[in-house]
C-alpha cells in the first residue's frame, strides 16, 4: 500500500517490547522497547537462542518459546532474562503466516505490578496522607543536611567554606517549600514542571546526604553527559532525591563495605501511562539510586509504595508514598527491583524530556 510506513519505523513506535524469532529459534529482531525492557542493545540480543534469553515462573511458557507452530497468549506471568527479573509481563507468541517457523513475540510490562513499578490501580485515598505525619518524617531530612553542614562551619569557618553557608539557605528556603507543599498533598493539583538539567539536582541531593552524615558516606555516580533537560518540579524532585538517598544510608549504615550510587541514562523506547494524558507518554531519562543493603523483604514489596509500610522498626511507613505522590504530579514513575548479578537495591525514576523550544 502507498503511503505505508516501513516495519522498522511501525516496531520502532511500539511501546511494547516486540522481538522476531526465526525458525532455528534464534532472535532476529529486537525493537527499541524490548532493548529499554532488556536493559542493553538490540545487537547484544540478536543470534541468541531466544529460550538462552527469555525465563518464565512457568515451565509451561519455557516450552512454548521453542514451539514452531504455537500460538500463545499469557496475561500477568513473572519474566526474567540472565537471571535479572524484568517484571510481570503480558506475553504473546504468534507465527508468521508469510515465514514458515518464524514467531513475533510480545512482552508489555504490566503497570500494575508491585515489586517493579509503583500500582496504577491504588485507592486515591492513599494519596491523602495526614500531612501532619509527613512533616515530622520528611523534616527530618533536610535539618539532618542542615545540622551536618552546621557542625562542618563551627570546626573551622573561612573563604573555601562559603558553599557550606549556601548549602545552609538552600536547604531553609527548601523547607518552606516543602511545608507549603505539605498542606496540599491530598489535593491533585498539577506539579510546577519546567526544564530542568537533573545531574544539577543529583550532586546537589549528594552532597546534602554527605554533609548530613559528616562526610562519613560517599555517593558514587555514573552520569550520562548527553542527558537532555527533563520536565519536573525542581523542588519536588529534590525531596524524592534526598528521600531515597537517605533510605540508602539507612540501610547500609552498619555494613563493613556499604555502597551507594546514583546513575542517569537515556532509555530509547520507553513508555508509560502518564497522569494527566489519555495516551502513553515516553519517560526515556531514568535515575537509578542504588545500594547493598538488605533490600526490600519479600513479603513487603507489593506494598512498599503505600502509606504506613516500612522496612525500618522506627519507620512511619510515609517516605516511599510521598514519592511515589511527587513522581506522580510529576508524570513520572517510579519501580523497585533487586540486580541479581550484584545484590544491589535500586530504585529507578522514569522521566518525561523537556519540549524544545
Amino acid at each position: 500500500m502507498d503511503g505505508c510506513p516501513p516495519a522498522d519505523q511501525i516496531l520502532a513506535a511500539l511501546s511494547h517490547a516486540v522481538i522476531a524469532v526465526d525458525s532455528g529459534h534464534l532472535i532476529a529482531r529486537v525493537n527499541p522497547a524490548g532493548e529499554a525492557l532488556f536493559g542493553t542493545s538490540a545487537k547484544h540480543l540478536v543470534g541468541r537462542k531466544i529460550d538462552q534469553v527469555l525465563h518464565f515462573a512457568d515451565p509451561r511458557l519455557d516450552a512454548a518459546l521453542t514451539e514452531a507452530e504455537i500460538s500463545l497468549t499469557a496475561r500477568g506471568v513473572m519474566v526474567s532474562s540472565d537471571d535479572r527479573r524484568l517484571g510481570i509481563v503480558d506475553f504473546d507468541v504468534h507465527p508468521l503466516a508469510s515465514d514458515s517457523g518464524w514467531r513475533l513475540i510480545s512482552l508489555s510490562l504490566m503497570p500494575q505490578d508491585g515489586p517493579i513499578l509503583e500500582s496504577e490501580t491504588s485507592d486515591p485515598s492513599n494519596l491523602a496522607i495526614r500531612a501532619p505525619d509527613i512533616l515530622s518524617h520528611e523534616i527530618k531530612n533536610p535539618l539532618a543536611a542542615i545540622r551536618g553542614a552546621a557542625q562542618l562551619l563551627d570546626r573551622q569557618l573561612d573563604e573555601s567554606q562559603k558553599p557550606l553557608t549556601q548549602m545552609i539557605t538552600a536547604e531553609v528556603e527548601r523547607v518552606v517549600n516543602l511545608l507549603n507543599r505539605m498542606q496540599t498533598l491530598s489535593s491533585n493539583q498539577p506539579a510546577r514542571t519546567r526544564p530542568v538539567n537533573i545531574h544539577t539536582l543529583i550532586d546537589r541531593a549528594r552532597r546534602s546526604t554527605e554533609a548530613a552524615t559528616g562526610q562519613a558516606v560517599k555517593i558514587r555516580d555514573k552520569f550520562d553527559p548527553s542527558l537532555p533537560d527533563a520536565l519536573i518540579d525542581p523542588d519536588a524532585m529534590m525531596q524524592v532525591l534526598t528521600n531515597l538517598l537517605a533510605n540508602a544510608v539507612d540501610a547500609t549504615r552498619h555494613l563493613p563495605d556499604p555502597e551507594i550510587r546514583i546513575v542517569t541514562r537515556y532509555s530509547f523506547g520507553a513508555s508509560l501511562s502518564a497522569q494527566s494524558v489519555n495516551a502513553a507518554v515516553r519517560l526515556p531519562i531514568q535515575i537509578m539510586v542504588c545500594d547493598n543493603g538488605p533490600g526490600v523483604p519479600a513479603e513487603l514489596e507489593r506494598e512498599i509504595f503505600s502509606p504506613f509500610v516500612s522496612t525500618k522498626k522506627e519507620g512511619q511507613g510515609l517516605g516511599l508514598a510521598l514519592v511515589k505522590k511527587l513522581m506522580r504530579d510529576m508524570n513520572g514513575r517510579i519501580r523497585y527491583d533487586r540486580e541479581n548479578h550484584n545484590e544491589m537495591s535500586r530504585f529507578t525514576l522514569f522521566l518525561p524530556v523537556a519540549p524544545k523550544n
